[in-house]
This record gives C-alpha cells, structure tokens and sequence, in this order.
C-alpha cells in the first residue's frame, strides 16, 4: 500500500494521492553485530554513545503502547557510516527480526532497477518486460480489467527512471498504479526470487531483505515481502553515503533524487514508508537525513517497524476497522520516531565532522 505523507508522516490513505510533506527527523544505529566488509564502516567517535542510546532508549519508553496488544518493533538509528565496529550505532532494538516489509522493501527494488538499467534510464523497459501485462500475469492478475488498462497506459511505455519514481513516490497515480510499477519491476528483473537474489548478491548487509510476492497479492501463499531494520538501513545508509556497491555516482544521484521527499530544517529528508491494513497490521518509517555541512557518513539514517496482529489488538476506540487500527500504529510510530531522533540530533550536532 501506498505510503503518502501528512504532516510530519505519512498516514496509510490507499487508492488516494496526496502532497507529500515532513517536518521530523529520523536517525538510525546498530550495536552488538560482527564487523561486515563494505556498505557499512566504522562509525565516527562518540563522546559518549551509550549515554546517547540510554537517552533515546529513555525517550522511547516515554511513549505509551498499551493500547496495542502483541506489538511487535524493530528500530535502527545511526549515521550512515554507523558500522560493526567502533563505538556502533546509536540505538537498535530486534534489528535482526524479520518483519513484513510493505512499500519500504522497493527502495531495495529502485537499487536493483536502476543499476540494471543505468545507462538506459530514460528508455522503457525491453520487450522481456512486456509479459507482465499479460492479465494472467501474476504481477497484474490482482487486478481487475479495467484496473489493468489503466496501469498499461501509465507504464507500458514508461522509462526505467519513471517506472522508479512511480513504484516510490506514487503521486499522480492511483494506488494500483503505484504497486503495480513496483510489481513491473519485479517481473523485469526475474520474479520474486530473482529480485531476492539479487538484492543478496549487491551486498551481504542487505540479505535480511526477502522478495516473496508480487504487490497486492496474497501475503500468506508465497509468503509475505520481508525485511530487518539493519538490512533496511544498509540500503538506505548506501545511498546516503554515494557508495552502493556496482552503482555509478550517477546512478545512485538518480536514486536519491527520487528518494528525496523534502527541505526540513533537519536538512534535506530522503524517505521511503510502508503500509499494509491486512492482517498482521504493518507500518514501516525509513530514510535518511541530510544537512548541508554533513560529510559523506555523518547523513542521519533510521528505520522503523512496527506490527499488530490485527483490529481486535488495538483498545477499543471509535473505529475497530483495519484502516482504523493502522491510524493508530502509524501516530504510534511516529510519536516514537520523534521523541527518539531528538537526543541523536544533539548527539549529531556535538560532534563536529572530521575529514
């Protein structure tokens, strides 16, 4: 589903677009993990990173969840040079445990697409793609006819770079449209295990991320799209760094400028959300930060994930609907986010670059 912003996040508004504004910050981090070779590298030193993590471990218990029952979280915050070794990341909680990943999984996808394609970003797609508009196609056959008329004539012709921009940003499209670009990519670049592999094979950090099925489709037959917090932050703190394995400068430029969502006076906002109403009720918060003074690694990276079984977890309100229920968790991770960025941004803000 869709993620569209409103006010500091984005609130699940399926089948709508919408303007997209943010006004939070986010950070990410990660500790107690085997140092990895490559997209992550040692962190810069801290004055004190465990009085930081104690701060934002504070700031997060502060914000109530006893209205959900079986929550279930995973965190990153840290810079995006946060690595295996050194003082670590900033604050994790459960970085390893697979979660459904919803619309957050495509920044992964928007990797594979543009590298695949990155000296043909504004031509369409090659015949081999053709088939995925096929109505018996799985990438379209969640949709009805008149459905996927209207997703051929928004991408069959598409370029490479606006197919990207569309499965991410999803303005001026429906949301059909929207998971269906995603959905393209998909079948173009081999099917949902082929995607898996290959977002695998970029880079080890990123191997929590799991294509399994094609957007809009049963989540409980193929399984469900999944990803951890640390692999979604790999991804992100890769792009925010210039330095994704096998993409050119250039490319990763393309990637970040769909990527980016907004000027905030925490610097330049880079986002990609998630959300699904089905059951287990899932929203996903992630991106990265970026100030102007800010030296590649010192960019603000932060993953957020938080899942509920269904309506009936959530206290009694006016509205026991999913839509409802997703209201909920999507305010819940959002007060969270901002009470936990606010000590990593003075933490962020002590520590002056270095060369």
């Amino acid at each position: 589903m869709r993620r569209l912003l409103r006010r500091a996040w984005a609130p699940a508004l399926p089948g709508a677009a919408a303007s997209l504004s943010v006004a939070a910050a986010l950070l990410s981090g990660l500790a107690g993990v085997p140092e990895a070779e490559g997209v992550f590298r040692g962190s810069p030193a801290a004055e004190d990173s465990g009085a930081v993590r104690e701060r934002i471990a504070a700031a997060i218990g502060s914000v109530d969840s006893d209205e959900f029952a079986g929550l279930e979280r995973s965190l990153w915050i840290g810079t995006a040079d946060s690595g295996f070794s050194g003082g670590g990341p900033l604050y994790a909680e459960s970085p390893e445990a697979p979660r459904p990943a919803a619309s957050s999984i495509k920044t992964s996808y928007l990797v594979e697409l543009f590298t695949d394609r990155a000296n043909t970003l504004g031509e369409a797609l090659p015949g081999s793609a053709a088939a995925a508009f096929d109505s018996a196609h799985p990438a379209v056959s969640p949709f009805d006819a008149r459905t996927q008329a209207e997703i051929r004539e928004h991408l069959e012709t598409a370029s490479a770079e606006t197919v990207g921009f569309t499965m991410i940003r999803g303005t001026e499209v429906s949301n059909a449209v929207y998971n269906a670009a995603a959905n393209l990519v998909t079948a173009f670049l081999g099917g949902p295990a082929e995607l898996t592999r290959r977002i695998h094979a970029r880079h080890p950090d990123f191997s929590g991320i799991h294509a399994r099925r094609y957007m809009l489709a049963a989540r409980d037959v193929t399984g469900d799209n999944e990803a951890t917090a640390r692999s979604l932050a790999a991804v992100l703190a890769s792009i925010a760094r210039g330095d994704t394995p096998g993409a050119a400068p250039e490319t990763i430029a393309a990637m970040r400028d769909i990527l980016f969502l907004e000027e905030t006076a925490h610097g330049r906002h880079f986002y990609k959300g998630g959300s699904l109403n089905s059951s287990p009720i899932t929203r996903v918060l992630s991106g990265f930060f970026e100030r102007p003074e800010d030296l590649p690694g010192r960019q603000l990276v932060y993953v957020a994930m938080a899942e509920i079984p269904g309506p009936e977890s959530v206290a009694p309100g006016d509205d026991r609907a999913p839509e409802d229920a997703g209201r909920r968790l999507q305010s819940y991770l959002e007060a969270l986010l901002d009470r936990a960025l606010s000590p990593a941004r003075e933490w962020l803000a002590a520590e002056p670059p270095t060369p």
